[in-house]
């Protein structure tokens, strides 16, 4: 005896094109569900930095440092610029990142919301008339009834099929997993600026430093 698979109906199909085009939502266009764009921060040894991001180290006496160094003013100042640009690359990654974050949280959450919204409505056998698009600025009217499955996009302009316990568990845990991503990106902004500023005081100081010299110098 050979399997065959019944053929949608009209309504089915109606029913499916619209579960489409609301779970489509919760896509991106750039990246597969509950993946972050993580910056790629500088190496650095110590790991136990967020990020890995290098600690700036206060300079408190500048003689001492350039000495240590065997640097010059010029050279230790044009050292903190480099430093100090790597830490400003670094910061527009991470504040991208945390802006991705925060525009795919609701899209995901409101995408969930519509799925649930829809597995209520399919378990009590109740009728959704609602809107969907046809192409741009075009809308046409469906019922929806009884629907058991929800598409989603994977990114790469792949979707795939999902029952609505599989679309709940994914879209949960790609929630979960952006608001914990997003925590970790905004500690890691939170001690960039920090060594931001550390950066900013210490080529002030070397820099004060050199202008104290030349002044003693001519004075002398």
């Amino acid at each position: 005896v050979k399997n065959v698979r019944r053929k949608e109906t009209t309504r089915e199909k109606i029913s499916r094109l619209l579960l489409l085009l609301l779970a489509a939502a919760a896509a991106s266009h750039s990246s597969a569900p509950g993946t972050v764009l993580r910056p790629r921060a500088m190496n650095n040894d110590d790991a136990a930095t967020p990020g890995g991001i290098p600690q700036a180290e206060f300079i408190e006496d500048v003689a001492a440092h350039l000495s240590k160094g065997s640097m010059t003013h010029d050279e230790a100042i044009t050292q903190l610029q480099d430093l100090y640009s790597k830490y400003k690359f670094i910061d527009v990654r991470l504040v991208t990142s945390k802006n991705n974050l925060k525009g795919k949280i609701p899209e995901i959450r409101k995408t969930l919301e519509a799925v649930q919204f829809l597995r209520a409505k399919a378990s009590s056998d109740e009728v959704v008339t609602t809107h969907f698009e046809l192409a741009s600025n075009v809308l046409a009217t469906a019922n929806v009834s009884k629907a058991e499955h929800v598409c989603l996009w994977l990114g790469a302009n792949v979707m795939m099929e999902f029952t609505f316990d599989e679309a709940e568990t994914l879209l949960s845990k790609n929630l979960k997993t952006a608001g914990e991503n997003l925590a970790v990106v905004e500690g890691q902004l939170a001690f960039l600026r920090d060594q931001i500023t550390t950066s900013e005081v210490n080529i002030a100081r070397v820099y004060n430093d050199e202008v104290r010299q030349r002044q003693a110098a001519k004075a002398s």
